[in-house]
């Protein structure tokens, strides 16, 4: 992997120096070893802060809203998740293919930083990343460490649908299998054998500690409205207090408002402070657009129109 993050490098230079991109937007080393941030260079030489390893979880796709409309185009680092949201704002007018050069990078999966950050001292430096198949060695300058993969990746990569970025101009990496450590909604399914009762009372349980620090809404790659409704004043749909009737109306508004376009990335999983499971939200909608319209997961493929936003007159509606 870090034979990776030096092809990463040279990409990136090479992008730079020949003008055709004035920023590449990637990963970078964090403040402690199972940590990675975003980092945005706009200068060959400054390549070297750019890495690539099991802990780059971030979906940097959402911050090419942030470029579309400035001039010049821009790299973006995507694994097989972040890569469907490419397709999906493309899809949603929200950037143009041509102002984006997407580096590929094959993905065998991410460790969860909270179980890595729990093994692991602070303050040790990486040195080496080894996949191993169903486990990573993490070589540190204080030692090896073992990760099995089954007990240590996010919840996300247990069940993950593109190891392969689906969109790529350059690909970097040697082709992953689709590899499946649980069945993708078994979560939701459980969920669902729950009554109407005891399914109030998870999510009351979950909503009740929501901070409503939007975090889940700022992470979000399809959450890309000018105004959102949340933060209207006139008129207010949803107040600012914090409390269960507003957080869960907050949280069911933008499930719905993504229903459809949602790419099933998991950021707002992962980034939500207190872990509430948003991504059961989502799943269970792209669950039943599965099974009602054998919809796959948006952004999946370049073509792809969101199952709520088409119509056939061969559907099954007496309207029709």
């Amino acid at each position: 992997m870090m034979d990776i993050a030096q092809q990463l490098r040279e990409q990136a230079k090479k992008l730079l120096e020949e003008k055709k991109v004035d920023l590449v937007i990637g990963f970078g080393e964090g403040t402690e070893l199972a940590r990675t941030t975003p980092v945005f260079v706009n200068n060959p030489e400054d390549v070297a802060v750019l890495t690539w390893n099991p802990f780059c979880a971030n979906n940097l796709v959402k911050y090419l809203t942030d470029y579309s409309h400035e001039p010049g185009k821009v790299a973006v680092v995507v694994k097989g998740c972040d890569s469907r949201a490419v397709n999906r704002l493309i899809a949603d007018n929200q950037i143009k293919k041509e102002k984006v050069v997407v580096i590929g990078v094959t993905c065998p999966g991410q460790l969860d930083w909270q179980k890595v950050a729990a093994k692991i001292s602070p303050g040790v430096r990486l040195k080496e990343v080894t996949d191993n198949g169903d486990s990573f060695t993490v070589k540190t300058d204080a030692g090896e460490y073992k990760f099995d993969k089954k007990d240590y990746m996010l919840r996300r990569c247990l069940v993950c649908e593109n190891p392969n970025p689906v969109v790529a101009d350059v690909l970097l990496g040697k082709e992953q299998p689709v590899k499946n450590y649980e069945e993708r909604f078994a979560e939701v399914k459980a969920l669902e054998q729950l009554s109407t009762e005891e399914k109030s009372a998870y999510w009351d349980k979950q909503f009740s500690r929501c901070l409503r620090c939007y975090a889940c809404r700022n992470v979000c790659t399809v959450c890309t409205c000018r105004e959102c409704v949340f933060d209207q004043m006139k008129p207010m749909w949803v107040s600012k207090r914090n409390n269960l009737s507003e957080n869960t109306a907050f949280h069911l508004i933008r499930a719905f408002h993504v229903a459809g376009r949602c790419v099933d990335c998991g950021e707002c999983d992962r980034i939500c402070p207190v872990d509430i499971p948003l991504r059961k939200l989502n799943q269970k909608i792209l669950k039943d657009l599965g099974d009602l319209f054998d919809a796959p997961t948006p952004g999946s493929r370049p073509d792809l129109v969101s199952p709520l936003g088409e119509f056939t007159t061969g559907d099954p509606e007496e309207f029709m």
